[in-house]
């Protein structure tokens, strides 16, 4: 995608992989620094989601998902990275960009 394209209807998702025993410290962290990015980008919206199983290793795959009415710019992106460091969320987030199949 080109940046002369517009980013309206692009989707931010990030995932990583936590230990199942260390659920409870991390979600309550992930929930403020997710509301920080809403705070940071009026109109975001979030959703913080898990795979239905851990690992055979007991580790949990989390999914932050990202939404904005005009898109989620790369403006946006480095934002949320930037947040996340911020906030000492893990440091190995796998961040990709969707848009809607037409």
């Amino acid at each position: 995608m080109s940046t002369a394209h517009t980013h309206t209807g692009v989707t931010l998702f990030v995932y990583y992989k936590l230990p199942l025993p260390e659920h409870a410290q991390w979600v309550g962290r992930v929930r403020a620094f997710q509301q920080a990015v809403v705070q940071a980008w009026p109109g975001m919206t979030v959703e913080l989601m898990q795979r239905p199983e851990a690992s055979p290793e007991g580790l949990e795959t989390w999914m932050e998902v990202y939404r904005h009415p005009q898109g989620v710019s790369p403006d946006m992106m480095a934002s949320v990275a930037t947040l996340a460091q911020a906030h000492g969320l893990p440091p190995k987030r796998a961040a990709e960009l969707f848009v809607p199949l037409h």
